[in-house]
């Protein structure tokens, strides 16, 4: 199938609309400076998510799973800290910032797709986050855990008619079509693979999309 083949669009926000990866190794900075070897960005933020998905319950909202994973990985690294530190990392990490090519994107992309737009924030969260996007109140899943947002994306995932747009692996069952946003690659090349097609940003994804439409014209 063609990109302008799905008639529904589901985007998983983090990662995609939201550069939340900088403000977590901005905030786990303080203890990665304290170790001899210290490890990478891309080995930070892989400890960090996998703690995330093994440590987090649906009864934690983002600041208390934030908080518990800071703490674990302190734990893990060898380092002493307080659960204050935690609370303190959980503020600072908050809703992350906005990708420049969002906004322009979500314009973009209602005028073919129905949009759902998944969050691990809640409602007042997403809020903030959403002024300068600008989503429609039936276009936003703000589910207020990484729990609940990991099984909302599943379950769309369930739907054939669904394109999924999300930074992190193809979902388990999925029957959606799957792009995924791989932000800090250095390839610029859009290509289609066997799980479906990988792009280097938004606009990326919007100028294949763009490509598609017209082999279609033509």
């Amino acid at each position: 199938m063609q990109l302008t083949d799905y008639s529904r669009l589901c985007i998983a926000a983090h990662g995609v609309l939201m550069d939340r990866d900088s403000t977590i190794i901005e905030g786990l900075a303080p203890l990665m400076t304290q170790l001899a070897a210290p490890p990478s960005r891309h080995e930070a933020l892989a400890e960090y998510f996998r703690a995330l998905h093994t440590l987090t319950d649906a009864s934690m909202n983002t600041v208390s799973a934030h908080c518990v994973v800071y703490c674990a990985l302190a734990e893990q690294w060898g380092l002493k800290t307080h659960w204050q530190d935690g609370i303190v990392f959980a503020a600072t990490v908050d809703a992350g910032t906005l990708y420049e090519d969002a906004p322009g994107a979500i314009h973009y992309l209602r005028k073919f797709y129905r949009l759902t737009v998944v969050s691990s924030l809640d409602e007042r969260e997403f809020a903030a986050l959403d002024v300068r996007i600008g989503l429609e109140a039936h276009e936003r899943l703000a589910t207020g855990s990484f729990v609940a947002a990991r099984a909302a994306i599943h379950d769309l995932a369930c739907d054939p008619d669904m394109l999924l747009l999300s930074a992190g692996p193809t979902p388990a069952s999925c029957r959606a079509g799957f792009c995924r946003i791989v932000r800090s690659t250095s390839n610029a090349s859009a290509v289609a693979v066997h799980d479906g097609w990988h792009f280097t940003s938004l606009s990326d994804f919007i100028g294949a999309h763009q490509l598609a439409l017209r082999r279609e014209i033509l």
